[in-house]
């Protein structure tokens, strides 16, 4: 029998599958070109810099150099994300806070509003405020208040805020968080000025509540940062009500998303860690001191130690005033707790600058504790 006059040009037997763009030969095409887009993404990062540094668990993938490391290398880890993966938020522009209503009824979503926590500061008779919403998303923003060159830090995994002075050794540095994580508290490093001096710059770490170099040129001197004194957790409306003529730091509009997205209130009230951290208090002793893994503490450094003091402990001492009285270490404070959750403010009486700290109880214990005598405060007011 003759061949059918009707074959066509291929020779391929009837049922057999033919690749076009139409049967699926779209999947294959778009396939190579996402990986196509991916290899030139990859170079397009090596060449201008910009790729991610830092596998998330590695040391050595991070870019850092750990040969002088003061810290051991067991408390040091990846915090799942590369060098940088929050943004640094530099030289922001500044908003009176009595103009924030207005503010917010010009800009959506509204920025900062009564309940929402602030970090706050005075420096040199004026006073400044970092909303904790904007802190989630950058953790790392160097600033200018009143003059002065500071970085406002923030661990989130600890409800830590240090304000350190940005000059160390003669040069204001900017900051940026490095990716790793020590005991749960945020390392930072020194980045480069400017794009042209990344190539030769050498970093350094910082551990935020050690307030010291940990590794790179500056660890090699010791260099002990700067921490201004009186920092404090509070609610917007009671800054805003004690410091009426406080400066607010402006959002970065390109992270408005993310403050939205990034919230740490659930971890806050669990009792689990999200990071490895040692030593940690066991059952007894917590059971023993009243108090939880996350209680909110104010680490006060006074009589050449720190002290802990935990704010729930004065919540029924307080009067009308929201407010109460303590002595430690012979040094008699004013504490001044508002009516929201895990905020307070502290002050010597007699006016003199106090270094305090709002942080976690665990975090205190397991980084301040075994490096400087660090005591629990009693809570007789």
């Amino acid at each position: 029998m003759s061949d059918s006059p009707n074959k066509g040009a291929s020779d391929a037997p009837i049922g057999s599958p033919t690749l076009t763009f139409r049967g699926g030969g779209w999947v294959i095409a778009l396939a190579a070109f996402l990986v196509v887009l991916v290899l030139v993404w990859s170079l397009l990062g090596v060449t201008l810099g910009r790729r991610p540094i830092g596998d998330g668990t590695n040391l050595e993938s991070y870019g850092f150099n750990l040969s002088n490391l003061t810290i051991d290398r067991t408390q040091l880890n990846g915090s799942g994300h590369p060098r940088g993966f929050l943004p640094s938020l530099d030289n922001p522009l500044h908003i009176f806070g009595r103009d924030m209503a207005i503010y917010n009824e010009t800009n959506r979503p509204k920025y900062v509003v009564t309940t929402d926590r602030v970090a706050g500061i005075v420096v040199n008779g004026h006073a400044h405020a970092w909303p904790l919403t904007m802190l989630n998303v950058h953790e790392v923003v160097n600033d200018t208040v009143n003059g002065v060159a500071v970085v406002a830090t923030y661990s989130p995994l600890c409800d830590c805020v240090i304000v350190f002075e940005r000059r160390v050794e003669g040069t204001d540095r900017l900051f940026e968080v490095s990716g790793l994580l020590c005991d749960s508290n945020l390392v930072f490093y020194d980045k480069a000025a400017n794009a042209a001096a990344t190539a030769t710059h050498a970093p350094s770490l910082f551990l935020q509540l050690e307030r010291r170099a940990i590794s790179g040129p500056l660890a090699t001197s010791s260099t002990q940062l700067v921490a201004l004194p009186n920092v404090c957790i509070t609610t917007w409306a009671d800054w805003l009500a004690t410091h009426p003529d406080t400066t607010v730091s402006d959002r970065d509009a390109g992270m408005i998303r993310r403050m939205k997205e990034i919230t740490y209130a659930r971890y806050l009230i669990q009792p689990q860690l999200e990071s490895p951290t040692a030593p940690l208090p066991s059952e007894e002793e917590l059971a023993r001191d009243g108090v939880r893994l996350k209680s909110p503490m104010l680490a006060l450094w006074l009589g050449g130690k720190w002290s802990l003091l935990a704010v729930e402990d004065y919540l029924s001492a307080i009067n009308s005033d929201r407010a109460v009285i303590v002595r430690v270490e012979g040094t008699e404070l004013k504490l001044e707790i508002p009516n929201a959750p895990a905020v307070a403010r502290i002050s010597r009486v007699d006016g003199q600058p106090l270094l305090s700290v709002p942080c976690l109880y665990f975090a205190a214990k397991a980084i301040l504790e075994p490096r400087e005598p660090c005591v629990r405060v009693s809570n007789t007011p």
